[in-house]
């Protein structure tokens, strides 16, 4: 295999991530509002990993984190318990780079006490060797599920405080991500998902080109998706909303590509 001027390209394609990193931090600052928040304990925790690659030759990432918070008895649920309000956030990444100059940044933060509790970035860049491709995939999930409850009962979580009488039972299942084979890529990625605060919260969004930037295309094939479940009770235990949704977005071949999406709910005054 023929030995490639590995510090042009390592140089050009990091330069492009740093330029990149700021500007997503600017453009997905989205905002997403939400409804009834899952309880932090007294004693919260929290983890943050920079990681920073530049390689020639294989490259491999893995993150897998599952976090679960209620106001009552995680042992005892399912079933809930009375009052009681369930909250999960997952998030899962694998990362497998062969054969190609690869630059790959991330800054991985979750906090069980301050929203966003999840807060991801990630960006990479790829250029093939002779056999080389680069695969990526990315997914975040968060499920809120409540039982009935008096708004007097419920302190620790602020959310509208105009509202009286009872709170309905909800349940709510909203998922994103991507997915990626390519040859040649400059890509980010940005998650954030809050559960603890009101507004309740997903975002997700990716921005992927060639590796040159913006104006270049990627090599191979791409693909994001969203789904959304949500049921809201209109008195008590009874079904008063119902709200599906399911979209996905895909390219194969030579392309630019961008998608941004945001889940929000809250409870009205």
């Amino acid at each position: 295999m023929k030995k490639k001027n590995f510090g042009l390209a390592e140089t050009a394609i990091t330069i492009i991530i740093i330029i990149i990193i700021i500007m997503t931090l600017i453009a997905f600052g989205g905002v997403a509002s939400a409804g009834r928040p899952a309880c932090s304990t007294p004693e919260t925790q929290s983890i943050r990993t920079v990681t920073m690659i530049k390689c020639e030759g294989m490259v491999t990432h893995q993150v897998n984190t599952k976090w679960e918070s209620s106001n009552e008895d995680l042992l005892n649920s399912p079933p809930l318990q009375a009052n009681e309000v369930y909250g999960k956030i997952t998030y899962n990444e694998d990362l497998k780079a062969l054969d190609g100059d690869t630059v790959f940044v991330k800054d991985f933060g979750i906090d069980t006490g301050d929203a966003p509790n999840l807060d991801v970035m990630t960006s990479m860049g790829y250029k093939a060797g002779e056999i080389g491709a680069l695969s990526y995939d990315e997914r975040v999930g968060m499920t809120i599920i409540a039982n009935p409850t008096a708004t007097g009962d419920v302190i620790l979580c602020p959310f509208a405080r105009a509202v009286i009488g009872e709170l309905p039972a909800s349940c709510e299942e909203v998922s994103a991500g991507s997915s990626m084979m390519v040859t040649d890529v400059l890509a980010t990625t940005r998650t954030k998902v809050g559960i603890t605060e009101s507004p309740v919260s997903l975002h997700y969004g990716i921005t992927a080109t060639g590796s040159g930037g913006a104006g270049t295309q990627a090599h191979g094939s791409i693909a994001a998706e969203f789904s959304v479940f949500a049921e809201a009770g209109s008195a008590g235990t009874e079904l008063g909303s119902r709200l599906t949704y399911y979209e996905r977005s895909s390219a194969n071949g030579e392309w630019e590509f961008s998608k941004e999406m945001d889940y929000e709910s809250r409870v009205r005054p």
